[in-house]
């Protein structure tokens, strides 16, 4: 399918630069390019884009201004804003009506890459509902500094495993979290892990970006605003629960890759209700009321009373913040594993170890939806599912 696709930016260099390394695309892609926002808007009333990029910083009228006027002329194109890393946080903050970022500079692949990804996972970052929820916000959580000095080492000319270590070291909660995690059970490495360089080896950074992003956002987020909701306990529930999602997927043969996308999927699976619970506390505490009462399971509740679910609503975080497509589609499929059309993927995965967690622990006085016994026959995996619940039980006891 061809894709056409708007570049904005007032530095000639930089739009040439991406006419060059985008030439080899142009019978898949069809590509403008505008020297400012008036120059983009005109195309934008000319011509419908699937994709529109923008400079952050532009004379007249911003790149942020811009995509809030490209969003209101064409609700449907996926948005997103080039800014340094200097800014990342601020541009985090502030943006609302982009669904991605790409830091300056970028190289040819990262383009492409993340325009592929993007396009890939338009179902869910044009969910409406899930817009208006998320534009409706005075600010997105923000990604921690250390998440973005690791992004900036990753994309550098020669990233070091090393530094990243280093970077980790840094950071004594990150690192006292990182260090208890990987000395729990569920990693079950054989020796004592004594540092954090050792811990980051191995692990993976795919899998420490994770961890750091939640145990960021799911430990130091304030839950005062909805009495009695303990943020506490959905980090350790999403830490269990990624736990059991490394556990099933290794059980059923899957690649590290396949495992360490599960574990990804598992941190930020509820990352939805902590915006939830800190952006719109108001909106929220009917919902946590009514599931306290035994009304329905969580994610009922919050279609019937918000219109949108904390899967589909941390599964366009997972987007925005650029994460791998499927890990975002796990997050968006977790309650609804019948809405994937991968069989037996991460969506399903993270849909066993979120049920698995909740029967294992039986904690508190909600209500929670147990495994989809008809996907787990339709994928043949219904004699698996004691196997699973024996060894995440057996990990959860010695957490």
């Amino acid at each position: 399918m061809n894709r056409t696709i708007l570049f904005v930016d007032d530095d000639q260099n930089i739009l040439d630069g991406f006419r060059t390394l985008l030439y080899g695309k142009r019978k898949e892609w069809t590509c403008r390019f505008a020297l400012n926002a008036r120059e983009g808007l005109e195309y934008i009333d000319r011509e419908q884009f699937d994709v529109v990029i923008a400079d952050m910083r532009m004379p007249g009228m911003d790149g942020a201004d811009f995509l809030k006027e490209v969003e209101r002329r064409q609700p449907g194109a996926v948005r997103m804003i080039l800014s340094g890393y200097s800014e990342m946080q601020a541009v985090l903050k502030s943006v609302k009506h982009a669904h991605q970022f790409l830091s300056k500079p970028c190289s040819s692949e990262t383009v492409v890459a993340t325009i592929r990804r993007v396009t890939d996972l338009k179902h869910i970052l044009d969910n409406e509902a899930v817009r208006a929820i998320v534009t409706g916000l005075q600010s997105l959580p923000a990604m921690p500094d250390l998440y973005i000095r690791i992004e900036r080492e990753l994309k550098g000319s020669e990233p070091d495993l090393r530094r990243i270590a280093k970077l980790v070291e840094k950071d004594i909660g990150i690192s006292a979290t990182l260090m208890r995690v990987v000395n729990s059970s569920f990693f079950g490495f054989y020796e004592k892990i004594t540092s954090p360089a050792h811990a980051v080896a191995l692990l993976g950074v795919e899998a420490l970006k994770g961890l750091v992003l939640g145990a960021h956002l799911l430990t130091e987020a304030d839950a005062s605003g909805v009495p009695g909701y303990s943020i506490g306990k959905l980090w350790t529930h999403s830490l269990q629960t990624a736990y059991c999602a490394k556990v099933v997927a290794g059980l059923e043969g899957g690649d590290d890759d396949f495992v360490e996308g599960c574990f990804i999927a598992g941190i930020l699976h509820d990352i939805g209700k902590l915006v939830f619970v800190t952006q719109m506390p108001e909106a929220y505490r009917p919902v946590i009321e009514q599931a306290r009462l035994g009304k329905g399971p969580v994610l009922s509740i919050e279609r019937r009373e918000l219109g949108v679910s904390h899967a589909e609503v941390g599964a366009y975080l997972a987007g925005l913040w650029g994460f791998k497509k499927e890990v975002v589609e796990a997050i968006n499929e977790h309650h609804s594993p019948e809405a994937s059309a991968h069989g037996f993927g991460m969506g399903f995965v993270v849909h066993a170890a979120d049920s698995l967690q909740h029967e294992i622990d039986q904690g508190g006085t909600y209500v929670f939806p147990s495994i989809d016994l008809d996907w787990l026959e339709g994928v043949g995996k219904t004699d698996r599912y004691a196997v699973w619940r024996d060894a995440c039980s057996r990990h959860m006891e010695g957490k």
